[in-house]
């Protein structure tokens, strides 16, 4: 083994765990798996009974490395392979140990490419990438005829060996290896896996294997058809801004002439008509004859003012604007809100949107770390932490936000209406389903086919991170049923928050119609349906002996994203929305009530977030029926909390905290937070996976991500907005006619 970590990459060994090898892409709840193993395993190795493999003698010398090269070109390994390698690569790469030998500089840097051991070797940093620039760059060189003839039979292509050596852990040795281009995945695995049957001397071995990335990928079919449907959206997009600016600034306003102004109560002293009660200058002409006489000298001079006939636009020009950058920008950075708008949820909702996107910073960033086993034992034993390691209770938060709009806006609509008979309810389902669904779809159309010829690098997915690109998926995700349906496949891990959503709206009946014509009927069915939420929590933890507040692959599947398990904070919601619709956002509380709502409520919160901690940074560890009673309650208590808070603001009592969460300010990015959910995860994976070195966390360094991430995730959410979004809502409005509170 000694040998071959030499030759290959002189690089040594300990331990670290990492994805396995026949992983070539790997789904959202899988990362997120892998990080809970990543940060179990970096608590373990940073004990003291942790062994440690010797590495002194891996101090390697250039002589080592010639002197290992000729023992392997003198054995006669590259003629006769113990596995199956075509004959162009093992030619090819015997040309490259003999320039290496010679010293020729392509070779010398073909080597010197290989990843190689740095620092932390301790505690296992046992991932030695390399130089994935450096080995693209290399071109191989071939002298014929006494060095009068020069070829290049290929060029390096950069793989990673995965060398394991413990098993049963998945534990390997991950080293980026440099091979000519000319050798397929099948022969570099294979070159691999005969080196180290020479070098072990005939004992048993693991064999290893290589994943390979190609220098170019052609697109597919499906890459080609989305670039030109994404063409077509950005024409007319483009023409619809074209238009909207015509229309806009140059027909608008057509000159009719002049009308005649008289004397009156709408003048101002000097004759100028007063409009909106400001002073309009009018134009000063003199009445003639037809002749061209003046026709007298005393107050024949008139003041008149220009008529205009303004422009309407007809079907096609209304159709085509609700695709303008121009009015949809000028709506989501609009800050203006109508009347009895309940304004702090803009503020909760932005914030929640930024607490997913920082604990989501360091959860999929987790596989490209060196440092994971010191830093993260250090972050789990901070207080401050365990407000990122719970963020998951920022998705309990959107539910809350969810029910409550829908309690509070349907009550008032039905009541406008005259009860639900008179309801729209096709327009009710109709208007979420097309609020969500084209720019989510969408969206999935541009990402899925098209990411993985965005970048390149070693971390970089070439087979897309979505299995088969979502092809036995999407329709569960256009259906809202991804949550149920095929969840090991689910196409956007994330989007399991948007079937919970829509499935939730669809029984909101069940609670929405018992609320507005008997609040006692409506009362029991939410209590009800939070008691469904609380028991069906409860008995999953227990029947599976889940632990407290900790995330898997069971607990995603069977308790993390079903519905009859996150309902709890939705009913919530709705139920506070009714209080609110009720008392018309209108209550007057005795300031002890208004105190001890906010102790209570902060109680509650301060629980759910740091209820868990422990000095050592561990999980801790309860008997079952505690277990159990904790999964199953703290989300709905979480949801309380963000419930009061919504109150207190919404009938006066939030004071401050009121005055932040309804700035303004934030109303656009609120608008944004939709599209922002949609894109973030893409967004941290283009940058954490086409890096090309792994990073070292620290926390200023995280600092710097998260706000980068933040920037770039809302950024892209404007554009995704603008493009998906806001077209979408402008055709219902114009096809439907439908109002914008309606």
């Amino acid at each position: 083994m000694y040998k071959l970590l030499i030759l290959l990459t002189a690089c040594c060994m300990d331990l670290y765990t990492c994805q396995d090898l026949t992983e070539q892409k790997v789904g959202y709840f899988n990362r997120l798996n892998h990080a809970v193993k990543l940060t179990d395993n970096a608590l373990k190795y940073s004990s003291k009974q942790n062994k440690v493999l010797p590495v002194s003698r891996l101090v390697i010398t250039k002589d080592d490395v010639i002197n290992r090269a000729e023992e392997v070109l003198s054995s006669g390994l590259l003629d006769n392979p113990l596995f199956e390698v075509s004959s162009l690569c093992l030619n090819n790469t015997k040309l490259f140990i003999e320039a290496l030998i010679r010293n020729e500089d392509w070779a010398v840097r073909m080597f010197d490419s290989m990843g190689k051991p740095g620092s932390d070797l301790l505690d296992g940093n046992i991932r030695w990438i390399g130089n994935w620039e450096e080995c693209r760059g290399v071109v191989a060189t071939e002298y014929y005829d006494n060095y009068t003839t020069v070829l290049h039979p290929y060029k390096g292509k950069y793989c990673t060996g995965y060398i394991p050596i413990q098993p049963p852990q998945q534990v390997y040795i991950q080293i980026g290896m440099c091979f000519p281009d000319t050798c397929s995945e099948a022969d570099t695995s294979a070159l691999l896996r005969t080196l180290q049957s020479l070098l072990s001397q005939g004992k048993p071995f693991n064999p290893g294997g290589c994943l390979c990335k190609e220098n170019s990928l052609e697109y597919s079919d499906k890459a080609i058809t989305v670039i030109v449907i994404c063409g077509v959206f950005g024409t007319i997009i483009l023409l619809a801004t074209l238009y909207d600016v015509i229309v806009e600034h140059f027909l608008s306003k057509r000159s009719k002439g002049y009308a005649p102004l008289m004397n009156g109560n709408d003048y101002g002293s000097t004759g100028h008509r007063k409009v909106n009660g400001n002073v309009r200058n009018g134009h000063n002409i003199k009445e003639t004859s037809v002749h061209g006489d003046i026709i007298g000298k005393e107050s024949r001079s008139y003041r008149q003012e220009p008529v205009y006939s303004y422009y309407t636009p007809g079907i096609f020009g209304r159709l085509l604007l609700s695709f303008s950058v121009y009015t949809n920008a000028a709506k989501i950075l609009n800050t203006n809100q109508p009347a009895a708008t309940l304004t702090s949820v803009n503020g909760i909702r932005f914030i929640s949107m930024t607490w997913v996107i920082l604990g989501h910073s360091y959860f999929f960033g987790l596989s490209q770390v060196e440092n994971a086993a010191t830093y993260l034992p250090q972050l789990y034993k901070r207080f401050t932490f365990q407000a990122i390691s719970n963020a998951t209770v920022a998705v309990d938060t959107f539910f809350v936000l969810s029910g409550l709009l829908v309690s509070y806006l349907s009550l008032r609509e039905m009541e406008r209406r005259g009860g639900a008979r008179k309801f729209n309810w096709i327009m009710f389902y109709f208007h979420r389903f097309w609020r969500l669904t084209p720019p989510y779809m969408l969206f999935i159309m541009l990402y899925v086919p098209t990411f993985k010829y965005w970048a390149d690098g070693p971390f970089w997915p070439q087979q897309g991170v979505e299995d088969n690109e979502c092809n036995e998926t999407w329709w569960t995700n256009l259906l809202y049923v991804n949550n149920f349906v095929k969840t090991d496949k689910m196409c956007m891990g994330w989007s399991w928050y948007l079937a919970n959503d829509m499935q939730f709206y669809v029984i909101s009946p069940i609670m929405l119609i018992p609320l507005y014509y008997s609040p006692l009927l409506g009362s029991m069915s939410c209590m009800l349906l939070a008691l469904v939420g609380f028991i069906s929590a409860g008995v999953i933890s227990k029947t599976n002996h889940f632990e407290m507040g900790v995330e898997n692959n069971d607990n995603f599947d069977k308790l993390y994203i079903k519905p009859y398990t996150r309902v709890a904070p939705y009913v919530v919601g709705f139920f506070t929305g009714f209080l609110l619709y009720k008392t018309n956002c209108k209550v007057k509380m005795p300031k002890v009530i208004n105190m001890f709502g906010w102790a209570v409520a902060t109680t509650f919160a301060m629980l759910a977030l740091y209820g868990l901690y422990t000095p050592d940074g561990g999980t801790k560890h309860l008997n079952e029926d505690v277990t159990a009673f904790y999964n199953a309650s703290f989300r709905t208590a979480w949801g309380m909390a963000v419930a009061w808070v919504i109150f207190a603001c919404a009938t006066g009592y939030g004071g401050p905290v009121n005055a932040l969460l309804s700035w303004k300010g934030i109303i656009p990015l609120s608008r944004l937070t939709y599209c922002a959910y949609l894109v973030h995860p893409i967004a941290m994976d283009l940058y954490y996976k086409s890096r090309k070195t792994l990073m070292n966390w620290y926390d200023l360094e995280i600092i710097y991500l998260f706000l980068g991430n933040l920037c770039i995730s809302y950024a892209a959410a404007f554009i995704i907005s603008l493009a998906f979004e806001s077209p979408m809502m402008g055709l219902e409005k114009v096809l439907l006619k439908r109002n914008k509170n309606s």
